[in-house]
């Protein structure tokens, strides 16, 4: 299937909300239309009413339904660039820079269009890392008067793991957790990577203790007056380093309640930075295998 990959292409491939259609009702039934209710295959199409009828049980369903733009009121196209920027901005894009470039008249609408893409980009089971792992925490939020690091006080805690590769970072994962501990650190961490074939790294902070007693081959290196963090656990400082910078640069900011929202589309173009042009098809594809999310669970929803 094309994809675009630059905004002019977009605009010569999505020109009217007919052509968006029918290209998410090819990414949604790439086999043909199946029928949710008796799985039959086949169907005719309500054009005055968006819907798709079963030819064998007459169950009449939208393309959209049950996907992240279920019920939605606002233009495919509007949406599909959104998919767009954010799958080729490299920095992303705020709510408020969408919704001038989209002509969108309610930043509402334009933040809530963001977040739910998203909600569909958090990691899925069985991603998981394998090799040398570092892992480390990293502390997010807005400068407060204090202690630093581990002691800081009213700040989110992000964990992060990272593959070691020869010059480069490798596969990651970011999560909020709620402290330091071995109970929030040592689930984060196992659930990240692949058993007996990862060797995790870390600095000698006690919350990494009891990994190698729990099953994971674990190697903790003392700072202190020697080396540095960033000369020991190189490429997870980089991707923290890189986040902090995204968070302050992008986004000016986000609150505690919707981090691990803008966590998962780090991660998700971070770990796509390989087949960042092909990216489009595959932030679509997470769209419509998402889940619906209604404004009013994004804004009660406590995330992290």
């Amino acid at each position: 299937m094309k994809f675009p990959r630059t905004l002019i292409e977009f605009q010569d491939q999505f020109p009217s909300e007919a052509s968006c259609w029918e290209y998410l009702r090819e990414v949604r039934w790439p086999g043909g239309f199946r029928c949710p209710r008796c799985d039959c295959r086949g169907s005719s199409l309500i054009s005055t009413r968006g819907l798709e009828q079963c030819r064998s049980c007459r169950y009449q369903a939208s393309v959209t339904a049950g996907t992240v733009f279920h019920k939605t009121r606002t233009p495919l196209r509007i949406w599909f660039l959104a998919v767009f920027f954010v799958a080729r901005h490299k920095k992303g894009i705020s709510a408020l820079q969408f919704q001038k470039d989209a002509g969108i008249g309610s930043y509402q609408t334009a933040w809530t269009m963001l977040h739910k893409l998203r909600s569909a980009l958090g990691r899925r089971a069985g991603e998981l890392l394998s090799g040398l792992v570092e892992a480390d925490e990293a502390y997010v939020g807005g400068p407060r008067p204090g202690s630093r690091g581990r002691h800081a006080a009213n700040k989110s805690i992000v964990a992060v793991v990272v593959e070691r590769r020869a010059h480069s970072a490798g596969t990651a994962h970011l999560d909020v957790i709620p402290d330091v501990s071995f109970d929030s650190l040592g689930p984060f961490v196992r659930g990240a990577i692949e058993g007996r074939n990862a060797t995790v790294l870390t600095d000698d902070w006690h919350g990494y203790w009891p990994l190698a007693r729990n099953g994971v081959d674990h190697v903790s290196t003392k700072l202190g007056s020697g080396p540095r963090a960033g000369e020991v656990l190189p490429w997870v400082h980089k991707v923290i380093s890189n986040l902090k910078t995204w968070l302050r640069g992008t986004f000016h900011g986000v609150s505690h309640k919707h981090l691990a929202r803008y966590l998962g589309e780090y991660r998700y173009r971070l770990n796509g930075r390989w087949h960042e042009e092909d990216l489009f098809p595959a932030v679509l594809l997470r769209a419509v295998q998402g889940e619906p999310l209604p404004y009013h669970r994004l804004t009660a929803e406590l995330v992290g």
